[in-house]
């Protein structure tokens, strides 16, 4: 099978196994640009589940922008210091909200790439998730799906991994696209025990037909 039909393939079942199988967090609920940038700087390196209580808490405290930029960083480091990098976080927030605070999160990569504590991944992420662009997002969870299915050895930096990402993403569904992703790399095509027995695409993902054999 080519990889172009690996991919259609691919991306079809995924968007049919989002159906389900979505996971909810509260930034998923909502299209703020400042409450989901404000969310993916907290995730960085974290997992989702220890990071929504926290998140809650930061958005209640400081629920615009301009309460952000005014933020006491002492305060701000107490209250996600259980996500660990709590100095480096709680000043690039602040930094964040003094920088925005008259201009609001601008729609532009380059200037959300200039934001301390943002990169690629986070730009990508605000865009298509609090904007509506088609724009990939690649971490470790995503890449060691792709790698898997495809039987690449990318890392989550690698140029070439947000080149296939972008390949396989749907331009007018980005957004489930994205989220289904995140959650299939979280608990299926999971890092150390994937749940290959509930994957929808094991008739064609390189991994598992390698351990099959074996």
């Amino acid at each position: 099978m080519s990889q172009q039909k690996v991919i259609e393939e691919f991306r079809l079942g995924l968007l049919q196994w989002a159906e389900d199988n979505l996971r909810s967090f509260a930034w998923r609920e909502t299209s703020d640009p400042y409450e989901i940038l404000v969310a993916e700087i907290l995730l960085q390196k974290t997992a989702a589940e220890k990071v929504e209580p926290i998140y809650n808490e930061v958005i209640e405290t400081y629920p615009t922008i301009t309460a952000l930029a005014e933020a006491d960083q002492n305060e701000l480091a107490e209250i996600i210091y259980s996500l660990g990098f709590q100095n480096q976080r709680s000043q690039a927030l602040i930094t964040i909200g003094q920088t925005l605070r008259d201009t609001g999160i601008p729609a532009d990569e380059a200037q959300l790439r200039d934001l301390p504590y943002v990169g690629q991944y986070a730009a990508n992420a605000t865009l298509c998730f609090a904007y509506g662009e088609p724009r990939p997002i690649v971490d470790e969870n995503v890449v060691r799906v792709y790698n898997r299915i495809f039987g690449t050895e990318l890392g989550y930096r690698d140029e070439e991994a947000w080149t296939l990402a972008s390949l396989v993403l749907p331009q007018d569904d980005s957004r489930r696209f994205n989220l289904a992703i995140l959650d299939f790399g979280a608990t299926i095509c999971a890092p150390k025990v994937p749940n290959c027995n509930s994957c929808f695409f094991t008739h064609s993902c390189n991994y598992y037909q390698s351990i099959s054999q074996e």
